[in-house]
């Protein structure tokens, strides 16, 4: 299990260290994803991705977008690159031509089941260990600080 130590300079107040504390979750999330493209030939945003998909089934752009809180482009830019890779399929809805659901094709199938090398797996190995109380401070906090952000310069 790696522990994170103590900062290694003198505190530079709240705001700045915890900034740091985002860059440096930043940076790892960016080395992990790299990690997991080598191993299993797709990011960690695309395996995200394709996870949901494989556990909500059939569903919408607008619908990811939501599921991960993003915006709609970025989950189009994904879906064309894993679409182009033969990972997942576009269609239209049956129910309603105009609008397009997003299904997993076998090889992205086999990525929603495989298991290793992920983010997901350092995520749950990290919840794992932390109590229930501590994650659902943190969650509250992130999901109120991302509100905030969106705000500034408004």
């Amino acid at each position: 299990m790696l522990v994170p130590t103590d900062p290694p300079s003198p505190s530079r107040g709240d705001a700045l260290d915890l900034l740091a504390e985002v860059w440096a979750l930043n940076h790892a999330i960016e080395r992990a994803s790299t990690r997991m493209e080598s191993v299993l030939g797709v990011t960690a945003q695309q395996r995200l991705l394709i996870r949901l998909v494989g556990r909500h089934g059939d569903v919408s752009p607008s619908d990811l977008a939501a599921l991960l809180c993003v915006d709609a482009s970025t989950v189009s830019t994904s879906v064309k690159r894993l679409e182009r890779r033969k990972m997942l399929k576009r269609r239209k809805d049956p129910r309603d031509g105009r609008k397009t659901l997003i299904s997993l094709l076998p090889a992205g199938k086999a990525l929603d089941r495989r298991e290793g090398a992920s983010l997901e797996r350092a995520l749950e190995e990290q919840l794992a260990e932390t109590p229930r109380v501590r994650m659902h401070s943190a969650r509250s906090f992130l999901r109120a600080l991302v509100v905030r952000l969106d705000a500034v310069g408004r």
